[in-house]
């Protein structure tokens, strides 16, 4: 998918989450993190000054059912006397034979609060003028969408007149200061519009009876003595069950309700101790939840699935625990909806990116692999996949997928069937012995040969030492499977039941991290028949990687570009790599054409002091980061050679290259042109770690390494000197090599001054 499309989709995505978040549609999922967070959080010790005179059962029963007569009230202010400030959680707005003489008892007691109410007919409901117009305040608390009182106004603006709350009243008096009050915005004709400022988030201590509540009964019974309420600040309510509406909190769990006076004595409790819970701002939370989440986005994309799970996870409980302490250490609230949901979104669009380019690159693989399918069948079917996840998603998407790869996998069966036919049919004797030498697979040709021949096939040692009795080459010493390793060509001649000479082939094969000894005994007269097959195949896997290769490489070139530190340097090796790997790609194909005589050879006559100046200014940048002297000695002019100039410059290089990775540094390597009458001799020489004589043998052979320890680390595919060998003798001409191990070596082409004409 085109990286601009991914942009827009992603910023879609969070628009519209973000869009929801705004409109209040993730409220319900906030406000019950919001509740958990205090029911985890647990109670908290409320001010030990804060107390309510309860009106609870025992109350009523001794002093007579409710509306209490107000003479009670007369006489709870009079043992009460010494508190600071006493508020009445209870409506007094109606007269009463009695209010005179709780009016005298209120002017003799400490400051006295009274509530405000306002009705359902939206008329404001006072306390009545007998008590001389007494300090009063709203006890109105918000109740969300789920009926839990969450928040409080603690100033109302309504017909005309401000209405502080209950408990800011309580708070002017205790602290002896003004509330801080916030005049409504703007200027408001409609008399039945309640405006609502300075608004709060309730904090409370606890459920049900975390604040201490006395029975009115008792404090009137003389229970308590006056000195007991001195310094405090008593809320009398009512908290009889049944009796009053009563208000559900985040911690009734059981959704039993908490009284009205205890939540107003919650809401002074916050007051005082200035506690409130304080709510991120919607502005605020997007700047901390939105980088976080794209930085998780990015994680998505490179890691796979079952890691990018755990990650979420993880992200998931870490932003939670972080939600949960800033609530219950700071009071802070930052409602997480919106981000636990991006989290996820993020999760599944990276998951469905990833699914769209798997499903293109599986459409790509199996339009690149039904060409080379032997089976006819389904090749109408090459454009598999390339809609990707559209394709998916499509009607019987899934289905019709699913088919394609079923009768992918029968041709790749057949394939297999194939292969395995042609393995282990009578063209070749197949053994495959495990790590302890015991003999798991055999062909039934190899059964009967060595059964003929008196070969032991049940043990590998044993299976060697009876073949290195037949071998042809007479420099295989002791049968070592080691030996038998590093051995290029082993023939045997098996004279029963005819005539025959085989080609051993030995190598290693790794599985599940255990090495199985694998023997293949080919016909020679076959053998052509399977390097032409082998050829083939190499050539068509060959070419199907050069172009991922250079997509690799072109990739990597821009990763160097844009990135920085240990990530520049990661990308750095993935593009040396590939340009290794490519070069490893080109020159085993350019071997394979000249072996097989694809490769055109086009002369022209050329001058050879000429071309070594060339190639000497081209490596010279290697030998200088080596500290070694690249030198020509050559005349200035010569007799002109006929040579594909492009080939021997290729193999020049290469053996220059040889010559500066296998040579310490400060020394020099001599590029030396010289004639004989007949031919022109171009020599390569160096001063390096030199060759074993042992290894001058195969120095020319493919995918052949001599093994020199202080160059362990010198990168290579034994494939440079293989190219140079075939591209001289492709132009009629022949390499040499002299060498001292330790000393140096010394590389020389030698071309007819007359080269002879192609065929």
């Amino acid at each position: 998918m085109v990286p601009i499309r991914k942009i827009l989709l992603t910023a879609l995505c969070l628009l519209v989450l973000l869009g929801l978040d705004y409109l209040g549609f993730l409220e319900g999922m906030n406000n019950y993190f919001y509740d958990l967070s205090f029911r985890l959080r647990g109670p908290e010790k409320p001010l030990e000054k804060i107390l309510i005179a309860a009106i609870d059962e025992k109350t009523l029963s001794r002093l007579g059912p409710w509306p209490l007569q107000r003479a009670w009230y007369a006489s709870l202010l009079k043992k009460m006397k010494a508190a600071d400030i006493v508020a009445f959680d209870i409506v007094l707005a109606e007269t009463s034979p009695d209010d005179p003489l709780l009016a005298e008892a209120m002017k003799r007691s400490a400051p006295v609060v009274l509530p405000i109410l306002i009705n359902e007919d939206l008329s404001i409901e006072y306390p009545s003028r007998t008590f001389s117009a007494p300090l009063a305040g709203h006890v109105h608390v918000e109740r969300g969408i789920d009926g839990v009182a969450r928040e409080v106004y603690h100033t109302l603006y309504f017909q005309g007149r401000r209405l502080p709350s209950f408990a800011s009243v309580i708070y002017e008096l205790a602290e002896k200061r003004s509330f801080p009050r916030r005049a409504p915005f703007g200027e408001h004709s409609n008399e039945k519009a309640i405006l609502q400022e300075n608004l709060m988030r309730v904090n409370y201590s606890g459920g049900p009876g975390t604040i201490p509540r006395l029975p009115v009964f008792d404090i009137v019974q003389g229970a308590y003595p006056e000195s007991y309420f001195r310094g405090k600040i008593v809320l009398v309510g009512i908290t009889a069950m049944g009796l009053v509406d009563s208000v559900t909190t985040p911690y009734a769990e059981s959704r039993m309700g908490t009284s009205g006076v205890e939540v107003q004595a919650n809401i002074v409790n916050n007051l005082l101790l200035a506690n409130a819970i304080r709510v991120v701002p919607l502005a605020g939370s997007w700047l901390i939840d939105i980088p976080l989440a794209l930085l998780l986005y990015i994680c998505f994309f490179r890691l796979n699935e079952r890691n990018s799970v755990l990650l979420l996870i993880a992200a998931l409980l870490l932003f939670s625990l972080f939600t949960f302490l800033a609530f219950s250490i700071w009071h802070i609230w930052n409602p997480p909806a919106a981000t636990m949901i991006s989290f996820l979104v993020l999760l599944m669009l990276a998951y469905l990116f990833k699914l769209h380019a798997a499903a293109v690159s599986l459409g790509a693989t199996y339009a690149a692999i039904l060409p080379h399918l032997r089976n006819e069948r389904g090749k109408e079917k090459a454009d598999y996949g390339r809609e990707g996840l559209s394709g998916i998603l499509s009607p019987r998407g899934i289905q019709q997928q699913a088919l394609v790869l079923h009768d992918l996998a029968h041709q790749l069966i057949f394939e297999k069937e194939l292969s395995d036919r042609i393995l282990l049919s009578d063209l070749f004797g197949v053994a495959v012995f495990d790590p302890e030498g015991r003999l798991i697979l055999a062909n039934r040709d190899i059964h009967r040969l060595c059964a003929e021949n008196a070969v032991s096939l049940d043990d590998r040692d044993r299976f060697i030492a009876d073949l290195a009795n037949h071998v042809l080459e007479k420099d295989v010493g002791s049968p070592a499977f080691e030996q038998w390793l590093q051995m290029a060509a082993i023939t045997v001649s098996l004279s029963r039941p005819e005539m025959r000479y085989l080609k051993v082939d030995l190598s290693l094969l790794s599985v599940a991290e255990k090495m199985y000894s694998l023997f293949i005994l080919s016909d020679i007269t076959k053998v052509k028949e399977v390097e032409l097959l082998k050829g083939q195949i190499v050539s068509i896997v060959s070419h199907e990687l050069r172009t991922p290769m250079a997509n690799i490489q072109g990739f990597s070139e821009l990763l160097v570009g844009s990135l920085e530190g240990d990530l520049k340097q990661y990308a750095g090796i993935v593009l040396e790599e590939s340009e290794r790997l490519t070069r490893f790609i080109n020159t085993f194909l350019d071997i394979n054409r000249i072996e097989e005589g694809r490769e055109r050879i086009e002369k022209n006559p050329v001058l050879v002091s000429d071309l070594l100046r060339h190639v000497q200014a081209e490596m010279q940048p290697t030998a200088k980061s080596k500290a070694i002297e690249l030198r020509v000695e050559a005349p200035a002019e010569g007799t002109p050679v006929l040579l594909d100039r492009n080939l021997i410059e290729q193999a020049l290089l290469n053996l220059i290259e040889n010559a500066i990775k296998y040579s310490p540094p400060d020394r020099e390597v001599i590029l030396r042109v010289s004639e004989r009458f007949d031919s022109v001799i171009i020599d390569v020489a160096d001063r390096g770690y030199g060759i074993r004589d042992e290894d001058q043998s195969r120095i020319f052979d493919k995918f052949y390494r001599a093994n020199v320890e202080c160059a362990e680390d010198v990168k290579g595919s034994g494939l440079g000197l293989a190219f140079v060998k075939q591209a001289v003798e492709a132009q009629g001409g022949q390499v040499t090599v002299q060498s001292t191990f330790g000393e140096g070596s010394t590389f020389s082409l030698i071309f007819p001054k007359s080269a002879p004409e192609q065929a």
